[in-house]
């Protein structure tokens, strides 16, 4: 096999999404920086083998690396394309607070020291905070460990050296992390060991945001903000744990007995990037998420806003209605109430029999369009129905609106039986 399929081959092993998943896009990074892969492609069967082998051991890394688990949504829709419309007065107004949000940041001791102690006392590029962040010597080197061996926190280059795993030939399982880290200057091998007392579960992580991390609509991240920051893990008393805790601080919730309020107006990526780069980060007026939850039985999902009170009720409305769209694919339509109340009407009828110790015995008894429009006719004679076809329409289009608002998944069959267990 080539690295391409081998590649899908091993997600295919693992249970795992080749593209999407992002442990396993981390975990190949491993294998393949390890040599594993070259290896596998030599040797043939043997090597896929031991390839999978090498993966299950390396499999707590890549998890580690690939960030923090997130609540599991299947179906999690994409952003839409930036088509709204809107004024520029929202962004023009989040952006006037995030000048003075700036303003008293800048201000703040904590900041200052931190910029003194491990930035030199200024700021840096946005290229050069993204080097920091991704630097493993700063997620798990203290500030007193640059400093001891003249090694600079902001210009220096890190990266793990091959030999930071091994596997124990008599448990492949058994997961045993070295992390060597090779660090320019001086050009040598660190090694960088997990506190005893911690596991790497236990690790806390920072939110960094940046301009590849953030996506935008109306050209305005202070109105529409996809949360993809970078989530890095960080060693207790790290340099990027020390930024982290400052982050923290500077984006809680205010307390009486605070000398220096926070700014609760920015999220923690947000704040950890006003601390490296000093941008004025305008908050987000409004905040929008979408999530879809899709099964062969069921199609249902929610939009959540979260809104400055300052925000025109006209801009919630047009952020709604272009969600809503976004998500059901088409303009709304609202089934008629008779349609919902047949629907209803049938669904209780089943569940009631499927607790009742009488029709259970007479099992496999099940029921027919008939049976169920004239019990319907009984229990509400001013609207009776004379037809099955109009009866199992209605209850299909009622049924259609709660189960499937924006699938294509249809209820029932042309006549449709339940069985009584």
């Amino acid at each position: 096999m080539d690295e391409e399929e081998l590649r899908i081959w091993l997600a295919k092993q693992l249970k795992r999404d080749p593209v999407q998943d992002p442990v396993m896009v981390a975990l190949w990074d491993d294998v393949v920086a390890h040599g594993h892969v070259k290896e596998a492609k030599k040797v043939g069967e043997k090597g896929e083998s031991e390839l999978l082998e090498a993966a299950k051991a390396l499999l707590p890394h890549a998890e580690l690396m690939a960030g923090p688990a997130k609540k599991s949504r299947r179906g999690r829709k994409e952003p839409p394309s930036p088509t709204l419309r809107l004024t520029g007065y929202e962004e023009k107004r989040a952006r006037a607070l995030g000048e003075f949000l700036a303003l008293r940041a800048s201000a703040h001791p904590l900041v200052q020291r931190f910029r003194e102690e491990n930035l030199g006392g200024g700021l840096v590029s946005s290229e050069q905070a993204r080097a920091l962040i991704d630097s493993p010597a700063a997620s798990r080197f203290p500030t007193d460990w640059f400093r001891d061996r003249g090694i600079p926190i902001v210009g220096h280059s890190a990266w793990f050296h091959e030999h930071g795993a091994v596997i124990d030939e008599d448990d492949p399982d058994m997961f045993i992390e070295f992390e060597h880290i090779f660090v320019d200057p001086p050009g040598k091998l660190f090694f960088a060991e997990l506190p005893v007392s911690l596991g790497y579960d236990d690790l806390e992580y920072l939110s960094y945001a940046d301009e590849g991390g953030i996506r935008r609509a109306n050209h305005s991240s202070a109105l529409w903000r996809d949360e993809e920051y970078v989530h890095v893990p960080v060693y207790p008393g790290s340099v990027l744990d020390d930024l982290r805790q400052l982050s923290h601080k500077l984006a809680g919730e205010p307390r009486s007995d605070q000398p220096f309020p926070p700014f609760p107006a920015w999220e923690e990526a947000q704040a950890a990037l006003f601390v490296l780069t000093g941008e004025a980060v305008a908050p987000s007026a409004l905040t929008a998420q979408y999530d879809s939850h899709t099964s062969e039985h069921l199609t249902h999902g929610t939009i959540t806003l979260t809104i400055e009170p300052w925000v025109p009720t006209k801009t919630i409305v047009k952020v709604y209605q272009y969600l809503q769209r976004y998500m059901l694919a088409r303009k709304p339509r609202a089934p008629s109430r008779r349609n919902l109340d047949v629907f209803s009407f049938v669904m209780r009828q089943v569940r009631v029999s499927l607790i009742d110790e009488e029709s259970r015995a007479k099992s496999p008894e099940r029921f027919t369009w008939r049976e169920l429009m004239e019990r319907w006719n009984q229990a509400d004679p001013d609207r009776r129905y004379t037809s099955e076809s109009q009866f199992s329409r209605d209850f299909r289009r009622g049924g259609n609106a709660v189960v499937s608002p924006y699938d294509d998944y249809e209820l029932g069959s042309p006549a449709l039986k339940v069985t009584i267990p």
